[in-house]
């Protein structure tokens, strides 16, 4: 459950100030909702407020159970750390088994040699996989998606598509995506962005007629998401 209380905020965002939410007051129950609106470039910043990655200016976010990160950015992996202890961090902070992680996210990408090896060096395919391997590792009450899932037919693409299945059973998915046949695969209702409100729609094929998913401005300017993310900073809200 996610919980909305008098929630205004007015981010920064494409050189200016936007009315984001305005007074929003919402409880959202456990299901799988697709994030719609005719404004998909205010998406992320919806995306921040809900994983509490970034507090609202007024009001605030409760969340009854853990909350993942916006899954599908990437602007963690990067720098002089290796994957290795990029794991042992995340494992640290979301208190999982450090060797358990260690060995899903070596299972599931294409090339495990590369995690002993510094992030900045890695081709942009190892960071895509990387990321949504890392992703699979706490047990997260609501996953929240930012962008697409993985789809290209590979190995990787089939592992990870199969273990996300199995960690979405009986939880809460919210999912933000210009890919309109990923949101109706994966979700039941809409939780729909419009005249600075947020609200839950039981209709979702109605949803996705009058709101169809398109890339916003921002995914525009960067194709890197092609693969299933977009890189960005602050996924992990540190």
């Amino acid at each position: 459950m996610i919980h909305l209380n008098g929630v205004t905020d007015e981010p920064y965002a494409f050189g200016s100030r936007q009315q984001l939410l305005a007074n929003a007051n919402l409880d959202i129950p456990a299901g799988r909702y697709a994030l719609l609106s005719l404004a998909p470039e205010m998406h992320r910043q919806i995306v921040d407020v809900l994983c509490c990655l970034r507090p609202p200016r007024q009001g605030f976010v409760k969340h009854d159970g853990n909350v993942s990160w916006a899954i599908g950015r990437q602007g963690f992996i990067r720098g002089k750390a290796n994957g290795l202890s990029m794991i042992d961090f995340v494992s640290e902070i979301y208190e999982i088994d450090a060797e358990a992680t260690h060995e899903l996210v070596a299972d599931l990408i294409s090339d495990p040699k590369c995690l002993a090896k510094p992030m900045e060096h890695w081709p942009l395919y190892a960071r895509q996989e990387f990321s949504f391997a890392l992703a699979l590792a706490p047990a997260f009450d609501v996953y929240v998606v930012e962008g697409s899932i993985p789809f290209e037919p590979c190995r990787f693409t089939r592992l990870w598509l199969a273990l996300f299945e199995e960690r979405l059973v009986g939880r809460t998915l919210i999912f933000s995506s210009y890919r309109q046949n990923q949101l109706a695969d994966y979700c039941y209702k809409g939780l729909i962005y419009e005249r600075s409100a947020l609200r839950i729609d039981d209709d979702l094929d109605q949803c996705l007629r009058r709101f169809p998913p398109r890339r916003s401005r921002s995914d525009s300017a960067t194709r890197a998401d092609d693969f299933g993310g977009d890189i960005d900073e602050g996924q992990l809200g540190f």
